[in-house]
């Protein structure tokens, strides 16, 4: 794609463009396992911390934002052109953390163990998409699974037990996993929270 043709595309995206991104999904399996290890944070004294249900639990490979559905099916040849051969991924979960810091908690997550394939897979899609004018990420990929975020309300009390607890549990032993496939997904923003949907996957 020219400089020329990615510009003129970019300058009709609010028209015809979605919130999407790239992602692992998790096996149900996993997805159903974490979800009963979050128990012990649900059941406690914690407040005003949105857990991840098992439905939405994903790996994100390279948020987009503002997709111009016109790139769909050329990033998606591309794609299937340089991840044809990239083989499986061999996947398991280590400690929990949270972003940014322990004074100021606003994500959950978990880490990713051996985590190579996931970084070398993101290096290929930041390309690709750099093709079309989406821009190159500029911190470096850190793989990781959202598992709670924590509201803007939450008080300073809030945070410290949610440090605390995290401190005490900072391991969940979940299973690891084994995924061939990635996901192009939109996100629906909704007041509930967002909604994901699956737009075309690729096999790894």
């Amino acid at each position: 794609m020219t400089e020329n043709q990615v510009k003129n595309t970019l300058i009709h995206m609010d028209n015809h463009t979605i919130r999407t991104f790239f992602a692992i999904d998790l096996p149900a399996l996993t997805s159903e396992q974490i979800e009963n290890k979050l128990l012990y944070f649900k059941n406690s004294t914690l407040r005003n911390i949105k857990w991840a249900s098992s439905n939405s639990m994903h790996i994100t490979i390279k948020f987009i934002g503002e997709f111009n559905l016109d790139h769909q099916s050329s990033i998606q040849k591309d794609l299937r052109s340089h991840l044809g051969n990239f083989g499986e991924i061999k996947l398991s979960f280590g400690e929990t953390g949270v972003f940014p810091n322990s004074r100021n908690p606003r994500i959950v997550w978990l880490s990713l163990n051996d985590h190579g394939q996931l970084i070398r897979l993101a290096q290929v899609v930041d390309l690709i998409t750099s093709n079309y004018g989406y821009l190159k990420e500029k911190r470096k990929f850190s793989p990781h699974l959202t598992i709670g975020r924590v509201k803007n309300n939450a008080s300073s009390r809030d945070k410290e037990l949610l440090v605390q607890k995290i401190a005490n549990n900072e391991s969940m032993d979940i299973k690891p996993f084994i995924t061939n496939k990635l996901s192009f997904k939109k996100s629906s923003l909704t007041p509930q929270g967002p909604i994901y949907s699956t737009l075309f996957i690729i096999p790894l």
